[in-house]
This record gives C-alpha cells, sequence and structure tokens, in this order.
C-alpha cells in the first residue's frame, strides 16, 4: 500500500509543494489546477516524492501526476547542482523517441523551487519486490526483461551525448563532470593500501582498476546511463521494466549498468549466484545492443567488458564499507544515493568478492583475499 501523506511534520511542507506544483502547471497549461490525494512515494531524507491527483477535469494533463522535490535548503551547493543534473537528464529522456525511454517523462520544472513534475508510470511493483516473491525458475524472465530494458536505453541513446551537455548547459550543470566516477577514481586509488593493511598480500590489480575506472569517462560502449539501475529503482509495468530517479546520470559505459544489475539482484544474496540468471540478463542486454556494438559479439571480449565494469563498483563499494571510508561531505557525493551498494552487510560484499574470484580466474587470489578482509565489517 503506497501510505498517504498525512504526518503533522510533513503536513505544512506537502502543502507548499502542492501550491507550487499548482502554479507551475497552471502556468504551463493555461487553466486552473486541483492537485488532490497526495500519496507518498517514500525517497530519500533530503526528498519528497509523492504521486497527486489532477482536478477539475484538467483534459491537458494526466489524471495523476507524480511530484519530486528536493528538500534541503543549500539550493546552491551540490544539491543544487543535482537538482540541475536530474532536470537535464528527464529532459534528455523525454525527447528520446517513446520506445528508448527509459522511465517517466517530464511534464514541468521549477529550479527555484527545485520540484520535477513527471508522469505516473503507475502502482507497479519495483524489481525488487517482483522478484522477491518470484519462485526461482522464474526469475529468469523477469531478469531477461531487465537486461532489454538496459539495452533498450543504451542503443537508443549512443551518439546523443551532445544533447545531454547542451541541456546540462542551460541548467547550469556541466554533464561532462561526473561525480559517481570521480568517487571511483578515488577508491581505485586507496582500496588497494586499505585492504593491504588489513592483511591482503596479494596486489590489487592495478591495469584493470584503471581500465575500471576508466568506464565512467570514455569505454568503448558509451550510452546514457541513470547511474542507479538496481532494483529497488526500477518499476515492473504492464511487464515492462522502467528506471526511475536520475541525479547522477550521465554518459558512461553501458557495462556498468549491467555489472551494478548483476551485483544487486536480490536473488543473489539469498540463493547464491545462478550462472543461469546472470546469462539470462546479459544475453538479453547482448541481444539489443551487439548490432551497435558488434564487438560484444566474442564472448570473451564480452566476458572481459563487464567483468572490469564488475571490478570497478566492488571497489567503491568496498570504499564505502571499510570503517576508515571518506565522510560523503568532504568528497562531494552522497554515497546513499546508490544506495543498493551502500546497505550490504560485510558478508554480502564478502559474497560478491567471492563470486568475482570465481568468474574471473585472473583475479582470483585477490578477490579472494579481499572477501575475507570484508566479512566481518
Amino acid at each position: 500500500m503506497v501510505a498517504t501523506v498525512e504526518s503533522a511534520g510533513r503536513a505544512r511542507v506537502v502543502d507548499a509543494t502542492l501550491a507550487a506544483v499548482a502554479h507551475l502547471l497552471q502556468r504551463r497549461t493555461g487553466m486552473e489546477v486541483a492537485l488532490v490525494d497526495p500519496q507518498d512515494l517514500g525517497g530519500s531524507g533530503r526528498t519528497l516524492v509523492m504521486r497527486v491527483r489532477v482536478g477539475h477535469n484538467n483534459f491537458s494533463l494526466p489524471r495523476t501526476v507524480v511530484v519530486k522535490q528536493l528538500q534541503a535548503a543549500d539550493a546552491d551547493g551540490d544539491l543544487g547542482e543535482a537538482f540541475a543534473r536530474e532536470a537535464a537528464a528527464y529532459k534528455f529522456a523525454t525527447a528520446l523517441p517513446v520506445e528508448s525511454r527509459p522511465g517517466p517523462t517530464l511534464l514541468a520544472s521549477d529550479p527555484s523551487a527545485r520540484i520535477l513534475v513527471l508522469s505516473d508510470l503507475g502502482l507497479g511493483d519495483t524489481l525488487a519486490q517482483y522478484l522477491g516473491r518470484t519462485p526461482f525458475g522464474g526469475a529468469t524472465t523477469v531478469l531477461s526483461a531487465w537486461g532489454q530494458a538496459l539495452g533498450r536505453m543504451h542503443a537508443g541513446t549512443v551518439g546523443r551525448e551532445d544533447d545531454l551537455s547542451a541541456l546540462a548547459r542551460r541548467e547550469h550543470a556541466d554533464a561532462r563532470h561526473d561525480p559517481v566516477g570521480c568517487e571511483a577514481a578515488r577508491a581505485a586509488q586507496q582500496v588497494p593500501a586499505r585492504l593491504a593493511d588489513r592483511g591482503v598480500a596479494t596486489p590489487a590489480p592495478a591495469g584493470a582498476l584503471r581500465r575500471g575506472v576508466a568506464l565512467f569517462t570514455g569505454g568503448p560502449c558509451r550510452a546514457f546511463s541513470p547511474s542507479d539501475v538496481g532494483p529497488d529503482n526500477a518499476l515492473v509495468v504492464g511487464g515492462a521494466v522502467r528506471f526511475l530517479d536520475y541525479e547522477w546520470a550521465g554518459f558512461r559505459d553501458a557495462a556498468l549498468d549491467v555489472a551494478y544489475a548483476l551485483l544487486t539482484y536480490p536473488r543473489w544474496a539469498a540463493d547464491g549466484v545462478s550462472a543461469d540468471l546472470d546469462s539470462s540478463l546479459v544475453e538479453a542486454w547482448r541481444s539489443e545492443v551487439v548490432r551497435i556494438w558488434p564487438r560484444l559479439r566474442d564472448d570473451q571480449t564480452l566476458h572481459r567488458h563487464i567483468g572490469t565494469a564488475v571490478l570497478a563498483w566492488l571497489v567503491l563499494a568496498t570504499y564505502w564499507h571499510l570503517p576508515d571510508g571518506p565522510d560523503a561531505q568532504d568528497a562531494g557525493f552522497d554515497a546513499g544515493h546508490l544506495h543498493a551498494l551502500t546497505e550490504w552487510t560485510g558478508e554480502q560484499l564478502a559474497q560478491r568478492w567471492t563470486v568475482f574470484a570465481k568468474s574471473m580466474p585472473e583475479y582470483a587470489a585477490f578477490a579472494a583475499e579481499a572477501a575475507a578482509a570484508v566479512r566481518h565489517l
């Protein structure tokens, strides 16, 4: 059930936000707009996200819309950049052909109030909820749909990076600056020494780490990425998978999204890794993008490329888990946004390192020792 927004402390904020959104939509449509029945859709501690119904039979708008507002006060700081990035990303995605749009469309935005008004995808379940009740044998279908959705998004956005950059400039943001990539670079620099201090004797694969970090700023398979394509941030609607939340969206190597999905689907921790499940996601993705990137027809090239991306995410997750990890404010990046990585226990992180060791024999010794080092964090 979606909870009605009724907290006394939140009511004033909700009322003010609804008034601002009604005024914004009235300017857009030229008609009076009434918004009623707000429903809380969660969001992080710094955001208000709710579904509202459009009253007064305003036929120029959908019956319901989703409102997202950044609540923190420092609009000129990191959150101001996050809003500008997300607004630009939604404008970019909305301009795509319908079959390539990865998620909701942007109906209106107000940078001064840090408000986005989005189309309502409906009452579908998240991928995490869907997988949680799907029998093991049926998970292949779900993961295939996930991979296909990623592939369609990637194939439909290749070569459009200049479009996103232009939209970002209008929002006073720099699409070329990737905070996630900067954080990954810091992790690659610091994690090997920190793991060595915890008893990891095998040297980290420095070349592979450099290649993994480079996927954030370059890579041979560059396409649009929402950043967090994990199961809690993907909605299953009418059998299709749609992606939400573009605060850290940008152009990166598409293998990073595939690796993120492989690392975060909940079946991993529940039942251990199944090579068949992993393969269903990867092959569905490959089927959508191989015409764009024919080099991925080669199984070894595909395996190595995604493995490099998995390593980059694992090192970043380890960076955030180590006791002497970064202070988010000093780093200029809210690690909690990528909650699919930050909410793992030490044991869950160790499981992923162990699986990586089995799937990438050339890095097995380092990965196995890394697993032992993080297991009891």
